[in-house]
């Protein structure tokens, strides 16, 4: 080893701290450890179920070394620090090692966090000595790469994680929308049956007709959402009109949201609201809007719509007079799954990521603005069709 180790070092690291997976992490940190000390063979021994597992190893005779509790893989594991064996001391115990040709082990110990994890073991022809300032900066390679494999355990362990978690959404919300298709036609004719009647009984029909709308576009949003992160949703284009989309959205949020008053401004002429898109996502993303508003804003206020041209586009705000948004959850509303951590309103947090996937699917954008309780205000813009 010389002057230019640090630097080895650095280029090693440089390597297998890039995403890899561990397979990929797990080679790559035994060939630089090989390159690092000029050696022919390395492998690398991970402790795990109070047993040492050889993840990879470029000395496939190694694989059949039974290690010995008082031998020096587990010196090195619990004494966490590095050493040479010259062929003498382990020659009589390993002579499958020997018959090679080599001359001398290099055992780096590899820990994370002050507990270790493991040993990366280098062998080579040559009898090696190293001094105790190389031993050091073998040391830091072995902790570098602890670090490299623990980085890629948790990075595997969070994507297995999340990969279940979307599964079990995409199964539950499939398996929740048969009984609610049987539960919703029941709800429609008892409904119709008690609609005109002044009783609690009509009322309460009423309530159920409400509520297992809000159920259904709950579970449409989650479907949504899984399709968009396995990137199966698909748009069908069309030329389609807004208002004819906001006046649609409008008609639904009444149904579910008798309570609040949506005040629709269009400012622009007959046929000028023309856009390339998809209507029944668009329609999804302005009842996503509307249902927001209404949830974080009193029963009778008013809810503001406003459609506009500007140039090339068109402008439409949504805006509330609602509790608003803390200027530091701004950043985060768009996240799936967010919710405000006191917030106690109902929902998952996935209309405003839903809504930013389809708009950005547009080749349009998504803004809010919002204060503290003086409402929000959300602007979409979307390119036109020209007239």
């Amino acid at each position: 080893m010389n002057e230019n180790t640090l630097e080895k070092i650095h280029t090693s690291a440089l390597k297998f701290l890039t995403p890899l997976n561990l397979d990929e992490v797990y080679k790559i940190i035994v060939l630089e450890a090989i390159k690092l000390v000029d050696a022919e063979f390395g492998s690398l021994l991970l402790y795990q179920n109070k047993n040492f597992e050889r993840v990879f190893t470029t000395l496939p005779v190694a694989s059949k070394v039974n290690l010995r509790k008082k031998g020096s893989t587990y010196t090195a594991f619990k004494s966490r620090e590095a050493f040479v064996k010259q062929d003498k001391y382990f020659g009589r115990f390993h002579p499958q090692i020997k018959n090679l040709g080599i001359k001398s082990n290099i055992f780096i110990p590899l820990s994370y966090k002050r507990q270790s994890v493991g040993v990366l073991i280098v062998n080579s022809f040559d009898q090696r000595q190293f001094q105790k300032r190389e031993l050091e900066i073998l040391k830091l390679f072995g902790s570098l790469a602890s670090l490299a494999i623990r980085k890629t355990q948790l990075n595997e362990e969070s994507r297995k994680a999340v990969e279940d978690r979307d599964t079990f959404i995409s199964m539950a919300a499939h398996e929740l929308r048969t009984p609610l298709t049987t539960i919703s036609g029941y709800v429609q004719l008892l409904s119709q049956k008690l609609a005109r009647q002044p009783t609690n009984e009509g009322r309460w029909s009423q309530e159920l007709v409400w509520e297992t709308s809000r159920l259904s576009q709950l579970i449409n949003e989650i479907v949504a959402v899984n399709k968009i992160q396995a990137n199966q949703f698909s748009y069908n284009w069309e030329e389609c009109q807004l208002e004819e989309i906001i006046n649609r959205a409008i008609s639904d949020f009444h149904l579910i949201h008798p309570y609040h008053v949506p005040n629709f401004q269009n400012g622009l002429a007959v046929s000028q609201d023309k856009i390339v898109g998809d209507s029944a996502k668009l329609l999804q993303v302005m009842i996503n809007l509307l249902d927001n508003a209404a949830k974080f804003s009193e029963a009778g206020s008013e809810i503001s719509i406003n459609l506009k041209a500007k140039k090339k586009f068109l402008i439409l705000n949504v805006k509330d007079h609602g509790k608003g948004i803390p200027k530091k959850d701004l950043s985060k509303i768009f996240d799936g799954f967010y919710r405000d951590k006191n917030n106690m309103i109902e929902g998952m947090g996935l209309g405003l990521f839903l809504a930013k996937n389809i708009i950005e699917y547009h080749h349009g954008s998504i803004k809010v603005k919002s204060k503290l309780n003086f409402g929000t205000n959300i602007e979409i813009k979307l390119p036109r069709v020209k007239i």
